[in-house]
């Protein structure tokens, strides 16, 4: 999640990813820098995992506590993680009818273990 940084803070800009898809992250690693009303700071992954997905890219904005990407336990969630949202999207695109899609977020069977970061 985007995290608070200051008492001021309502949105951040995702500066950069320290990590990619597909890497191991240990509790209290920096996995990103995130710009703030104040400074830019490393933020720091709570969880042990892997990165399975990054949701807001280098230079989008996020509100404070919006999810920003998503680890998962095992390096193998991350491929049940992306087949699943593959998946999905398919669903989406065949019942489009003419209308918009709209984005959905994809949990992996082991979903209560995948945390949101």
């Amino acid at each position: 999640f985007m995290p608070a940084l200051s008492s001021t803070m309502s949105e951040g800009k995702v500066v950069s990813w320290l990590k990619s898809v597909g890497d191991s992250i240990e509790a209290g690693e920096a996995i990103m820098v995130v710009e703030s009303d104040k400074a830019d700071m490393d933020v720091e992954a709570f969880d042990d995992g892997y990165l399975a997905d990054i949701f807001v890219t280098e230079g989008q904005m996020a509100d404070v506590g919006a999810p920003v990407g998503l680890i998962v336990p095992n390096e193998a969630d991350i491929l049940t993680y992306l087949n699943n949202s593959h998946n999905n999207n398919q669903n989406d695109d065949q019942n489009i009818n003419g209308a918009a899609s709209t984005a959905t977020t994809t949990t992996t069977d082991s979903a209560d273990d995948a945390t949101a970061t």
